[in-house]
């Protein structure tokens, strides 16, 4: 059997580690030989193993990674075609290249991806599939629900090694009980986006800034910390426009505000085909009024300030940013933009 594995690079090499385990345990004691496309010389050498046949070692796993560094992927699939490989299972990993916008650089054309389909079997897998088979692991293997598993996610991150680790110390800590996020948060290896995000609610919520900035200080966060949160700002004034237009309500279930927003997904996307946490948008919508439109936009022309100042060296990002969370709640007079004068 022949496997045509397509994808972004982190993703790729989860539904790769997951299908080399498959034909290990359906192939026990099956020889193994890898193959690398940055290696000139081992298209020689994968074709040389692909046509030898012995009746002494029936199946044979042949892997050949990073096809996308073949001058001619299209001659190397024909290749393939010349010979049999009912006795061998071949895995070919093609990995796609993204820009910061989620688009793909170097895409599979028709007639390649119409030549691995006659091979065999081809297996897409990218980010937002990487997302639904973290979510699935967290289901099945503590027992727990969607939006206990995207909370979960939301605390530990997206990476799915990390994760499976996660999950196997949890359950070795359980010893059979009933998960609960409470009894394991002490355990747990939080990401730190986590943290600046947890941050950033309090800061919002209960105007705490002195625990803020004791971490800022500490850690240097400053700029993520300015980015994670007018990121939090766009997604109040969105959640704000969508309840306004009655689209989506406070007091809805969770079911109900997941269908409603099927429609507006693109609005929570930052590149196509992103994974949108719908269950960490609904948990958001009981704060959602407690700020206007007005001072949504205000706050966010000041954190555009703020960054000007940094990148353009007016400021140094530590006073710009301290001085932008101690003025937050100020008055207009107080505020960081009453201050931009002193620095341009």
């Amino acid at each position: 059997m022949l496997y045509f594995l397509h994808g972004d690079t982190a993703p790729l090499q989860i539904r790769y580690q997951e299908l080399l385990q498959s034909v290990r345990n359906k192939n026990p004691g099956i020889g193994e030989k890898i193959f690398d496309a940055m290696d000139k010389e081992d298209e020689e050498r994968f074709f040389l193993a692909i046509s030898t046949m012995s009746m002494f070692v029936p199946r044979e796993l042949l892997i050949y990674k990073r096809l996308e560094n073949l001058k001619n992927l299209e001659t190397f699939l024909k290749g393939i075609q010349k010979y049999d490989i009912t006795q061998k299972e071949v895995i070919l990993l093609y990995e796609e290249q993204l820009t910061e916008f989620g688009k793909i650089q170097n895409p599979l054309g028709k007639k390649e991806l119409d030549l691995a389909e006659s091979l065999g079997k081809i297996i897409c897998y990218r980010k937002a599939d990487q997302k639904k088979a973290v979510l699935l692991l967290l289901q099945q293997e503590l027992g727990i629900s969607e939006g206990e598993a995207e909370k979960f996610v939301e605390i530990v991150g997206e990476n799915y090694f990390k994760i499976r680790n996660e999950v196997e110390k949890i359950k070795s800590f359980l010893d059979g009980e009933r998960y609960s996020l409470q009894k394991v948060l002490p355990i747990l290896s939080p990401d730190k986006e986590y943290s600046v995000r947890k941050l950033v609610d309090g800061f919002l919520l209960k105007k705490d800034y002195r625990g803020l900035l004791e971490f800022l200080q500490k850690d240097k966060e400053y700029m993520p910390f300015l980015y994670a949160l007018a990121d939090e700002l766009v997604l109040h004034l969105k959640l704000l426009a969508l309840t306004e237009e009655k689209i989506i309500l406070r007091t809805m279930n969770f079911n109900v505000f997941k269908s409603r927003l099927e429609n507006y997904r693109s609005l929570f996307q930052k590149y196509p085909n992103q994974p949108v946490a719908e269950y960490g948008l609904y948990k958001k919508m009981p704060n959602i009024g407690i700020f206007t439109k007005e001072f949504l936009l205000k706050k966010l022309g000041e954190i555009l300030q703020a960054e000007f100042l940094v990148k353009s060296g007016a400021m140094e990002e530590e006073i710009a940013v301290e001085t932008l969370i101690e003025n937050f709640y100020r008055t207009p007079s107080q505020s960081l933009s009453s201050q931009i004068s002193v620095f341009t």
